[in-house]
């Protein structure tokens, strides 16, 4: 080597001999390892002729020496029993030029390990790069690098290694290997005799990680020591710089970070994300708290383009997402009823087209040049994708829903709130038919309806309340169990009638336009909520329109929603009475 020519043109030294008791390993000394079939070899031949060449020394700070050179030699010569050793002794170096003959003298025979390699390349690319590394060993890159991966092998496979049990083809294919499948696959080499070429093939078929269909980012990837690709010399080569993942564990965890990101990214546009092992979707799928007989899988026939665009952004969508990172095409509806709706509305406005295909001989203009059909006005749905018309007539399943929970919770305070209201709730329970079913094994209600019975059908509350305020003192305490059960019996143009007329309530009272109500919506449904209530106007609005918002996520279209809600608000018209007007 050409620093090893400097270093012997400068070089003071004298040969004397030395007692073998004074010489050391250097603390840089990269061999570890020493065959002891080779080392029985020389000591036999030192025995029969004599050391021929002196070792190498330099003087140690604390007394004695280091050896530089000639380690296999110096232990031959300890197990012959010599006291002493022909040294040159070296007084004219530097740590750099010790560190270069170390390396020159081990590097040179040919019983340095692999190992030992990886080793002393990594103590020197602590202050150089590997290309200057290259430069300095006169080794190639490449060489280094194969070199280097060796030091990621596990101890047992190390040991096998050094003890020639497996060959350094093998030994670099398992470097390529997490720590936890070394040893396993280690054991696999050992049982079926594997060569190289044989273990690259099989960890070819056993892995089916490909890195050029990851759903997840793969640019961390091209350098990764696990990518097979990185490893042209052991397995197939690709062109793209992307092979085989050869780190289960790591490939696992990018295909969960994936899905975690797809998940927050599905619930800020309103919809519940679950994530699932099965590729295809089924009801049993789904959380435990969510009635799966209220739901039903999503048909692109049965609902169309445009109801499948409004659902995206409806918090009762549930979206499947696989835990290999990617969305499944099938979603369900949790609110079966709204589902059945849009079906109905689907098909009525494909039967008006088919009638009217029928009767025309001829197709009608395309949708976006015509008025909206008959279906478009019931439903509110515009086929140009516009936000909805909002109006009493076209409610939401899921907001009449939420209407009616709104109703019965309040009506349930009210009349648990005084003795008179829960005499009411009496009376509006021996109205229905079936009510003393629902209290047959209650005496005090059998009474009840005995004494309403007794005084003829014109009962009133103030009869009753003054021939029998004993009853009425202990029925008090029954009205919740009473109000749960009659309430939602009712039907809607009672409760509305209760609430409106006779409790003379407004929606006000009752609503408010809230992330609860907001939620509830799809984006387009939003949409029109702000336009209705004139967003653009309003005083506390931050010149984001409601189009820009519009393109927002749900989560955000809401939040700009509701900073722009003030005081007196009017409330959209889907939170009005359905069945009366209180104009």
């Amino acid at each position: 080597m050409e620093q090893t020519s400097e270093i012997k043109q400068t070089e003071k030294m004298e040969i004397r001999d030395i007692p073998v008791n004074q010489i050391y390993d250097h603390p840089k000394e990269p061999r570890t390892y020493i065959n002891p079939e080779s080392l029985l070899e020389l000591k036999n031949n030192i025995g029969k002729i004599g050391l021929i060449h002196p070792i190498t020394v330099t003087q140690r700070p604390e007394g004695g020496y280091y050896r530089l050179a000639g380690s296999r030699r110096l232990l031959a010569s300890k197990a012959l029993g010599f006291e002493t050793i022909p040294a040159r002794v070296r007084t004219d170096l530097d740590s750099e030029q010790i560190a270069a003959i170390l390396l020159s003298e081990n590097l040179q025979r040919v019983d340095l390990s692999p190992v030992e390699e990886a080793e002393t390349f990594e103590r020197l690319l602590a202050s150089r790069s590997i290309e200057d590394l290259s430069a300095y060993l006169n080794r190639s890159a490449a060489y280094i690098r194969r070199r280097l991966q060796l030091s990621r092998l596990e101890s047992l496979v190390r040991d096998k290694l050094l003890s020639g049990t497996i060959s350094l083809t093998v030994a670099e294919q398992l470097a390529c290997l997490p720590p936890e499948r070394q040893n396993s696959i280690l054991t696999t080499v050992e049982e079926q005799q594997l060569n190289g070429i044989q273990l690259s093939n099989l960890l070819t078929l056993q892995n089916n990680r490909n890195l050029q269909t990851a759903f997840f980012e793969t640019a961390d990837c091209l350098n990764c020591s696990h990518n097979s690709a990185g490893q042209p010399e052991l397995f197939a080569r690709e062109t793209s710089g992307l092979g085989r993942c050869l780190d289960d564990a790591c490939w696992r965890e990018k295909e969960g970070e994936k899905a975690k990101s797809l998940i927050k990214r599905i619930e800020e546009m309103g919809p519940r994300a679950v994530m699932t092992e099965n590729l295809k979707v089924a009801i049993k799928d789904l959380p435990a708290d969510i009635n799966p007989t209220q739901s039903v899988i999503h048909n692109k026939a049965e609902l169309g383009e445009s109801n499948l665009s409004d659902c995206q952004s409806c918090q009762f969508l549930v979206v499947f997402i696989s835990n290999m990172g990617h969305l499944l095409k099938q979603n369900i509806c949790t609110k079966q009823a709204c589902y059945q709706e849009r079906a109905a509305a689907f098909r009525a406005e494909n039967a008006e087209k088919e009638t009217s295909v029928s009767s025309n001989g001829r197709q009608e203009t395309l949708d976006s040049q015509r008025t909206p059909d008959a279906s478009s006005r019931k439903t509110g749905k515009s086929n140009s994708g516009d936000p909805e018309k909002m109006s009493t007539a076209n409610v939401p399943q899921r907001v009449k829903e939420y209407k009616r929970k709104q109703y019965d919770d309040y009506l349930m305070k009210a009349f648990t709130g005084t003795h008179e209201n829960a005499l009411r709730l009496a009376m509006i329970a021996m109205a229905n038919a079936a009510w003393l079913r629902d209290f047959s094994s209650d005496s005090l209600m059998k009474k009840l309806d005995s004494a309403a019975t007794n005084q003829g059908n014109s009962l009133e509350i103030r009869l009753l309340a003054g021939t029998r305020p004993q009853n009425i003192e202990a029925l008090f305490p029954l009205a919740g169990r009473m109000a749960t059960r009659v309430i939602p019996k009712l039907s809607l143009e009672t409760v509305e009638q209760m609430l409106f007329v006779d409790l003379k309530k407004h929606p006000e009272d009752l609503f408010s336009l809230d992330k609860a109500y907001l939620e509830l919506l799809t984006k387009r449904e939003i949409e029109a909520t702000a336009k209705e209530i004139d967003l653009d106007n309003s005083p506390k609005h931050k010149g984001l329109s409601i189009k820009k918002l519009a393109n927002q996520p749900k989560k955000k279209l809401i939040e700009g929603v509701l900073n722009c809600v003030i005081s007196g608000t009017k409330l959209p018209k889907w939170l009005h009475p359905e069945t009366l007007s209180l104009s």
